[in-house]
């Protein structure tokens, strides 16, 4: 006998191609809530880091390009302006990296809310999303914070490592230990990033965790570690997958608006000012972002998908979570909850203790 299928997946362990279709049906099942969440974020990101290039580099390109500014290596003066221009502008981008980095797991968080009802063939609003989501928020900056953390240990080890490598070799004569330094940072970075590959792929659905399971940032970091145990080829695979699927369609459809996009600006720059040529440079960037922003927004609801039937095939395998999801499908209810998840308390109103019972009217 074939197993239930109420809604985007069969309620059984899943196949790679079940995965990849169930996300795509989860996204255009709820399209409102999904893409609508991710082309918001996106924009966001965009508009904010074209903001900051106007503002921290914006001056400095238009004293370049109509030849008021000019950098003389032997003024120090010159020399200090470009540096602060440039130092200004790191500082900016790294701000809004992180920022955008936080914006980005709350999101992703958000996202595995329409994808796990759309196993039960439940639609989800867009405000419905982000109201199951929002007792979650704290525990999803939490878990972004922890790995903006851990990277930048990591980073800091690595260079660390190649700086010590590289002043061992002192008694080479400079040419030579500038090449060993480059074949050594080479060398190293593929132990590094094949650790950073199986960490990573440990802890791919713990937003995930933190969503359906309603646990801290820490519990979820165990829990995506036990739930990847023995499935790490598995996870990896499909995710890997999904996001060469993902870079396809966006090298696909941007590349050419890129290039459209640059030879017109190109042809109609030739005889125009500088300030005319910093507007249509702008413009130029401006339209390509906004159809970057377009792509992102789909390949990144796309990607989330997949994480969310990942971690929901990995507890079906572990924890016999298809028959909690067949229970809740049997009994032909929406409580406009997330399937499987123990504590509804965003749904209870009035004062609610995670673990005392629930009041018939929630449901």
């Amino acid at each position: 006998m074939a197993p239930p299928k109420p809604g985007v997946i069969p309620l059984r362990p899943l196949g790679l191609g079940e995965i990849l279709d169930g996300a795509f049906q989860a996204a255009r099942r709820n399209g409102k809530a999904m893409f609508g969440s991710a082309l918001i974020f996106q924009l966001i990101t965009v508009a904010a880091t074209l903001l900051v290039m106007f503002l921290t580099l914006g001056q400095f390109m238009v004293g370049l390009l109509d030849g008021t500014m000019l950098i003389d290596g032997n003024n120090a003066t010159d020399t200090d302006a470009f540096l602060g221009s440039i130092l200004g502008f790191t500082v900016a981008i790294v701000v809004t990296v992180f920022i955008s980095t936080l914006l980005q797991m709350v999101l992703q968080g958000a996202l595995v809310v329409p994808v796990v009802r759309s196993v039960l063939n439940r639609k989800t609003t867009f405000g419905q999303m982000w109201q199951l989501t929002k007792p979650r928020i704290g525990s999803l900056l939490l878990l972004a914070v922890l790995y903006a953390v851990a990277a930048l240990i990591a980073v800091f080890v690595y260079i660390a490592v190649v700086v010590l490598l590289v002043l061992s070799l002192g008694s080479m004569d400079s040419d030579s230990a500038a090449l060993a330094g480059v074949g050594l940072s080479l060398l190293l970075s593929l132990p590094f990033l094949a650790v950073g590959l199986w960490i990573g792929t440990k802890l791919l659905v713990a937003p995930a965790a933190i969503v359906v399971d309603n646990i801290g940032a820490f519990a979820a970091i165990k829990r995506s570690w036990q739930l990847t145990k023995r499935n790490w080829w598995r996870t990896f695979g499909t995710y890997l997958l999904a996001a060469i699927i993902a870079a396809v369609i966006t090298g696909v459809i941007t590349t050419p608006v890129s290039f459209i996009v640059g030879m017109i600006m190109g042809m109609m720059s030739i005889e125009s000012t500088p300030e005319q040529a910093l507007t249509q440079t702008i413009i130029a960037q401006i339209i390509s972002s906004a159809i970057g922003a377009l792509v992102g927004a789909v390949t990144l609801a796309f990607q989330t998908g997949v994480m969310s039937l990942i971690y929901v095939d990995l507890r079906m395998r572990r924890d016999g979570f298809d028959l909690t999801l067949l229970k809740e499908s049997e009994s032909g209810k929406d409580d406009g909850g997330i399937p499987g998840s123990s504590a509804r308390a965003d749904l209870v109103p009035g004062p609610y203790t995670p673990g005392s019972p629930q009041p018939p009217s929630a449901y």
